[in-house]
């Protein structure tokens, strides 16, 4: 298993350590954040190749980091900077194990092992045609670009800590890629299908199938293509005839069906389990697995079926790396399995995280805890009538959404403290919790959740003196106010006890009608104290123009 992985001027990955955990890893992050690149990262220096095509042969200029490219483009002819030439470097550091002595050294790229084993790949420039390569980027330069390198100057070694060079992967590196995009064809599935008319037929069988196979295309040959000519401009005729070789052979024409459909006539969803199922079937002596994305073309219902065959797959030998958007599949997989990536940055390790609260989101996976992972700034709040009146109050406070803000507004129910507890070990800041106090003192909700807070998360609760909930809360912030709310809300009676019971009843209703009310009229409303402390929390306004 991999304990150190290291990338240095590889895509968005400029200098990127990683230490993920033995099992099963979960890599999330926002679009660009460098998820694929890892993968395609570990793929590389394991394997040799990516997606099929030899490492030698799959270089591109797109692959080294763009920063690094253009300040060595720009200091290019500059004798006072230290030209570094962009080279790309993989380092994979194994977990000590007795199968990997024959690339156990010393040899660390980076000299941070004095002994481990080890494998690396990378891509530079030889001393000797350092020269003609710096040549060539100088006219690259003096036509004003793009700043491209010249990649046929590269050439890519692929060598152990023990010292050696290698042209194929070692003994005890093992790792598969799977891919459950629906498509026509799929070689993993395709060799699986194969490997099982192997294993069912023994071989008089499969010399009897050839042979039949052989007479039918000898019968197709005499029979149907002998009477067709073909002619060659002067050159003689050319006749057709079936083609007899080995990529035409009757095992190549087998294909997975279920209820006499193949899989690729399939729905997506069938073809993407089918497909993830076969590969791990295939990969079992794998020891490293690379899933991305697996949810893709799923519905909410299929998901279950995926993370049992995941979770089926993990063991104590075997490192699961799985990128995924899908809320649900982190939960079931398990939050303590995180690790956030952003911009290319080390990702941040989930620890510390409650036993209980991994727990709780496992049985309860609806609830986008992505969302909280992903955001820059986001507040919690119980319900749908909160964020719609949050979002009313921010509009009026700042002149704008709380989106348009950078800030995600999200509900969790009464589930604050778990979701606090995952911003905390998480480090992540600019997180508020919103809630009613239900009739209870508010320091009852606020203390069990005190453990992690701190000067940039933090926890309010309606006053008492307010009402338990929401709705009369929202009332006795206006009681000079009554008629334009009770107008507002359309209502025609405006006495509290109408308000009170019309607004609780209809709870969705009242808030969205305040959120969609023309704004000279509703902004003449105020919203609760707990509200605006929240605001001003998260989002602080000017010095001189808080709320008063």
């Amino acid at each position: 298993m991999i304990r150190e992985l290291r990338v240095s001027g590889f895509r968005i990955l400029k200098n990127f350590v990683w230490k993920p955990k033995e099992g099963l890893n979960i890599l999330v992050g926002a679009n660009a954040a460098g998820k694929s690149t890892v993968l395609d990262a570990i793929e590389l220096v394991t394997r040799g190749s990516i997606r099929g095509q030899s490492s030698r042969r799959s270089l591109s200029p797109d692959w080294f980091n763009k920063n690094m490219v253009d300040t060595f483009f720009r200091e290019l002819d500059d004798p006072l900077k230290n030209r570094n030439v962009p080279k790309i470097q993989i380092v994979a550091v194994f977990c000590e194990d007795q199968r990997l002595a024959r690339i156990t050294g010393a040899n660390d790229p980076d000299g941070k092992f004095e002994s481990a084993p080890g494998i690396y790949l990378t891509y530079t420039v030889p001393p000797e045609l350092l020269p003609q390569f710096l040549e060539e980027c100088r006219s690259i330069k003096e036509i004003g670009g793009p700043f491209i390198l010249p990649t046929d100057f590269y050439v890519c070694s692929w060598g152990v800590f023990q010292g050696n060079q290698i042209v194929r992967r070692p003994d005890g590196v093992s790792c598969t890629r799977i891919d459950t995009v629906p498509e026509s064809r799929s070689r993993a599935v395709d060799a699986y299908a194969k490997s099982y008319v192997s294993e069912e037929l023994d071989d008089d069988k499969m010399h009897e199938v050839s042979s039949q196979f052989r007479r039918i295309s000898a019968q197709v040959d005499r029979d149907i293509l002998s009477g067709i000519a073909v002619n060659c401009s002067g050159r003689g005729d050319l006749g057709l005839q079936m083609d007899r070789s080995p990529r035409t052979d009757w095992t190549n024409s087998i294909v997975l069906h279920r209820s006499g459909l193949p899989l690729y006539a399939l729905g997506s969803a069938e073809q993407t389990l089918t497909k993830c199922a076969v590969s791990l079937e295939n990969a079992s002596s794998e020891s490293i697995l690379l899933l991305e994305e697996p949810e893709s073309h799923l519905s909410y219902s299929w998901l279950n079926d995926l993370v049992k065959i995941i979770a089926g797959a993990a063991s104590k030998d075997r490192q699961i790396f799985v990128t995924t958007h899908s809320p649900f599949v982190l939960n079931r997989l398990g939050l303590d399995n995180l690790s956030l990536m952003a911009e290319g940055n080390n990702p941040s390790k989930i620890s510390n995280l409650s036993e209980d609260t991994v727990r709780y989101f496992k049985r309860l996976s609806g609830y986008d805890t992505l969302r909280i992972v992903l955001a820059n700034k986001a507040v919690l709040v119980e319900g749908p009538t909160d964020e719609l009146v949050f979002d009313w109050a921010f509009r009026k406070e700042r002149g704008k959404l709380p989106h348009e803000a950078g800030i995600d507004v999200i509900e969790c129910g009464t589930s604050h403290k778990r979701l606090l507890e995952l911003a905390a070990v998480l480090r992540k800041s600019g997180i508020v919790a919103l809630r009613d106090n239900d009739g209870e003192n508010p320091d009852r909700w606020i203390a069990s959740a005190k453990p992690y807070l701190s000067n940039d998360r933090e926890f309010f609760c309606g006053m008492p003196e307010g009402g338990d909930t929401i709705e009369p809360q929202m009332i006795s912030a206006n009681t000079d106010h009554l008629q334009t709310l009770a107008s507002i809300v359309r209502q025609r009676d405006k006495s509290t006890d109408n308000l009170v019971g019309f607004m609780t009843k209809h709870k969705t209703e009242w808030a969205l009608r305040l959120l969609e009310a023309q704004r000279s009229d509703s902004e003449v409303l105020s919203a609760p104290s707990y509200i605006l402390k929240a605001i001003n929390f998260i989002d602080p306004a000017p010095e001189g123009t808080e709320h008063e």
